[in-house]
C-alpha cells in the first residue's frame, strides 16, 4: 500500500512539474509575440518616420539608422564601422560631439554628407541615454531642409523681382519730371543749333557766337546723358555681394535726380548732414531703392499741401539692436514731410505687403513692404512718426560700416 501511495505521489508530482513547464512555455511564446510585436510596431515606425534618425555608441560610432537615413544619404548597406565623422564635416563633427557630451540640445542647423560626399542641410536634435548596465546611446533625429533652403532662394528671387518691379514703377511716376528735364536741353540744344546754321552766312563775323553756342550745346547734351544714365543706374538690378557704400552720396545722387519732379511740385527741400562720410555694409542700387520710395512716397502725401516741404537730415547715432539688444553704431536718415500724416489705426500696416491708403489703381502697396525688407536684409530697422494732417517722418537705421566691426565680424 505504501508503494502504491508513493507511486502515485510521485505521478502527481510528475503532473504537476509537466503543467508548470507547458505555463512557462505558453508565457514564453506570449512574452516572445510580444516582444516581436513591438520590435515589429517599432520598426514600422522607423520606417515610416520622415526624419533622419541615427543611433550612436558612447564612442559615436553608428549602431542603427532608419529608411529616410538610407534613402536620403545613400547608405544602402550600414557598414559596421560607419561613425559620425564619416557622414560630417571635421567641424560638424567636433560642433555634435561636443554637445552630445553635454546632453540633450535642439534646433541645430548643421548638415550631413551622403555617400558621394556631398552635404545635405538638416536641422538636428540629439539625446542621449543610460541603459540600466551602464551603457551610454546616443540619437540623432534631423529634417532634411533642402525643401526649406529651396524655398527661400525662391523667395529671394521673387523679392528681388519685387525689388526691381518696385524700382520700374518708380521710374514711371517719375516720367513728367525726366520729360521736362530732358526736354529742357534738348530744345536748348535745337535753337543753338539753328542759330549756328544761321551764323554760318558769315562765319567771320559770328565766330565768336559760334563757339559760344557750341560749348553750350555740348554743356546741355552732357547733362541730358548724365539724366540716361541715371535712368539706367536706376533700372538695373542689384548686385548680389554685400559692399561698403557711402550713404550720403547715394543720398544726394536721389534727391539729385528728383530734382525736376521736386521743383514741378513746388516742394522746398531741407537738407542736413554731419561732416564726414557715412559708410554702410550694403548694395547701393537697394539703398537707393529705400530713399527713392520714401522720398516719393513723401511728394505724393504733400500733394494739394500750401506749403510742402521735404526734410532729410542724416546723422550718427548710437541705439540698440532690437534682435540682440546690444548697443550698436548707426547711421539714422530721416525723410519728413509736411503732408497729411497717416492714422494712428495704421501705422502698424504700413509695412504690410499690399497695404496702401491710395486710391484704387494708383498704387499696388508694395513699395515701404520692399524698403521695410530691404532695410532688414542689410540687419536694419525703420522708425516712423507721423502727426495726422500736419507731417511724417521715416527714419532709416542702418549699421554703421568700420573697418574694426568688420574684423570683429
Amino acid at each position: 500500500m505504501k508503494e502504491e501511495n508513493t507511486i502515485s505521489g510521485d505521478e502527481r508530482l510528475i503532473h504537476i512539474l509537466e503543467r508548470q513547464k507547458q505555463d512557462l512555455v505558453v508565457r514564453f511564446l506570449k512574452k516572445h509575440e510580444e516582444a516581436q510585436a513591438n520590435r515589429t510596431f517599432l520598426d514600422q515606425v522607423l520606417a515610416n518616420l520622415s526624419e533622419l534618425l541615427i543611433v550612436l555608441s558612447a564612442d559615436l560610432r553608428i549602431l542603427q539608422v532608419n529608411d529616410e537615413f538610407r534613402r536620403i544619404l545613400g547608405y544602402q548597406q550600414l557598414d559596421k564601422e560607419l561613425t559620425l565623422a564619416a557622414i560630417t564635416t571635421d567641424e560638424t563633427f567636433r560642433l555634435l560631439a561636443d554637445l552630445l557630451a553635454k546632453g540633450d540640445f535642439r534646433q541645430v542647423e548643421t548638415s550631413f554628407l551622403t555617400s558621394s560626399g556631398k552635404p545635405v542641410p538638416v536641422i538636428t536634435r540629439g539625446t542621449t541615454h543610460v541603459t540600466e548596465t551602464g551603457r551610454i546611446i546616443h540619437m540623432l533625429i534631423a529634417a532634411d531642409r533642402r525643401d526649406f533652403y529651396e524655398i527661400m532662394e525662391r523667395m529671394r528671387e521673387v523679392q528681388d523681382q519685387l525689388i526691381h518691379s518696385g524700382r520700374l514703377a518708380s521710374l514711371g511716376e517719375m516720367a513728367a519730371g525726366i520729360g521736362h528735364e530732358l526736354t529742357q536741353p534738348l530744345n536748348t540744344v535745337l535753337l543753338l543749333a539753328r542759330n549756328c546754321l544761321k551764323a554760318l552766312d558769315n562765319p567771320e563775323k559770328n565766330m565768336a557766337m559760334v563757339r559760344e553756342n557750341l560749348g553750350t550745346i555740348v554743356d546741355r547734351v552732357n547733362h541730358a546723358s548724365s539724366i540716361i544714365l541715371s535712368l539706367k543706374g536706376f533700372a538695373s538690378k542689384a548686385r548680389e555681394e554685400a559692399v561698403p557704400v557711402r550713404v550720403n552720396v547715394i543720398l544726394l545722387d536721389v534727391l539729385s535726380f528728383l530734382e525736376a519732379q521736386l521743383q514741378l511740385s513746388e516742394i522746398a527741400v531741407d537738407l542736413a548732414m554731419e561732416d564726414g562720410d557715412y559708410w554702410v555694409l550694403g548694395q547701393e542700387v537697394r539703398i537707393e531703392q529705400v530713399f527713392l520710395n520714401l522720398i516719393q512716397n513723401a511728394i505724393q502725401a504733400m500733394a494739394g499741401c500750401a506749403e510742402p516741404r521735404l526734410g532729410v537730415t542724416a546723422h550718427r547715432h548710437l541705439g540698440v539692436d532690437p534682435r540682440t539688444l546690444a548697443q550698436k553704431a548707426y547711421i539714422g536718415i530721416a525723410i519728413s514731410d509736411t503732408g497729411h500724416g497717416i492714422a494712428p489705426e495704421n501705422l502698424d500696416k504700413i509695412f504690410d505687403p499690399f497695404f496702401t491708403t491710395r486710391e484704387v489703381g494708383s498704387g499696388m502697396g508694395l513699395g515701404l513692404s520692399i524698403v521695410d525688407r530691404i532695410v532688414r536684409g542689410f540687419e536694419g530697422h525703420i522708425r516712423v512718426t507721423s502727426t495726422p494732417g500736419q507731417s511724417t517722418t521715416f527714419t532709416v537705421f542702418l549699421p554703421e560700416y568700420s573697418r574694426q566691426t568688420t574684423a570683429k565680424d
